[in-house]
């Protein structure tokens, strides 16, 4: 195989035993607080982000606002940037593995009613201080709060007041 064949990537999780993957902290902002989505694991039912395997050829950040619809029915504006890594060990019925997440900040802009794994997962808003408890993983508690820890958007003057 040529060298240029070779995903380095996949070479380098390969050789350290890590697999990839990338997530999306969904945050809106109500009434001037910050919220965060999380959704259920299918298998435990953990509260966690959305989160998935990337895409040959695809930004980090695009397949991770993929995932976030696939996985919790939400679209936005995803950051280019990275906030951070966490690390898990993710369970299945035959073995474990340890995964590394490349999370974005989702700034969430619309909710579908139906999206692909709705039947599968649950989906709640939480506050930054209540989805970092429920998320039970030190590293993504902290990217929870760094993700909320920009102020709310400024919204556009709907009307002007002239002083006399």
């Amino acid at each position: 195989m040529p060298f240029t064949d070779i995903n380095p990537g996949e070479f380098f999780a390969a050789m350290s035993g890590v697999t990839s993957q990338v997530g999306a902290i969904p945050i809106r902002w109500t009434n001037g607080r910050p919220e965060v989505l999380l959704i259920t694991t299918r298998g435990t039912g953990r509260w966690t982000i959305p989160k998935g395997w990337p895409v040959a050829d695809s930004l980090g950040a695009e397949c991770a606002a993929r995932e976030a619809f696939e996985e919790a029915g939400v679209r936005g504006r995803i950051e280019p940037y990275s906030i951070g890594v966490f690390e898990y060990w993710k369970r299945t019925k035959k073995s474990r593995t340890f995964l590394q997440v490349t999370a974005f900040a989702l700034h969430v802009e619309e909710m579908a009613w139906d999206w692909p794994e709705r039947e599968e997962r649950k989906r709640a808003w939480f506050s930054p201080e209540i989805a970092s408890r429920l998320a039970a993983n030190d590293e993504l508690s902290a990217l929870i709060r760094e993700a909320v820890s920009v102020k709310a958007p400024v919204a556009a003057p709907t009307a002007f007041v002239f002083a006399s």
